[in-house]
């Protein structure tokens, strides 16, 4: 039986972060590799080191002390499962980090893998489509039929 988290998180935040996450990485095309792979370092870093240690997350930082307090956005809390919107952030902080580096030698495939992850991101920020969540609720669904858990419709 699956059960469900009752923690709540900051919504607000959270799709502040992807917001701000995406439109970094769209500025980082922009600007062409030299300047661009370090924005894309950024990046990966901001969403790996703050999924671990929170101050890290420089623009989850921002909502909650300065946009939030000051009453330009409002907090919205919702009870989700983070599990796997956590190891989505982590192994996206590492494709980018990764990424920065293919860049910095020169290798323009690496933007393949910037906007890999671009994408991921804006489909969870605009749709709140997390494809690594539907992908492990389908495997899981799919594990659970096969056990005899869920009958034949």
């Amino acid at each position: 039986m699956v059960q469900l988290s009752t923690q709540t998180f900051d919504l607000t935040a959270r799709k502040f972060h992807q917001a701000a996450s995406v439109l970094f990485l769209a500025l980082a095309f922009v600007l062409g590799p030299a300047a661009g792979r370090w924005l894309v370092a950024l990046i990966g870093l901001v969403l790996l080191a703050g999924r671990y240690w929170w101050p890290a997350d420089i623009f989850r930082q921002l909502v909650w002390r300065v946009l939030e307090p000051a009453g330009f956005l409002r907090r919205r809390e919702v009870q989700e499962d983070h599990t796997t919107r956590r190891v989505a952030r982590v192994l996206g902080g590492a494709v980018l980090l990764g990424a920065a580096v293919v860049l910095s030698v020169g290798q323009g495939w690496g933007w393949l893998l910037v906007a890999s992850i671009g994408v991921l991101i804006f489909l969870d920020a605009a749709f709140d489509f997390c494809l690594l969540c539907a992908l492990t609720y389908y495997v899981g669904r799919r594990q659970a039929h096969s056990a005899g858990e869920i009958p034949d419709a």
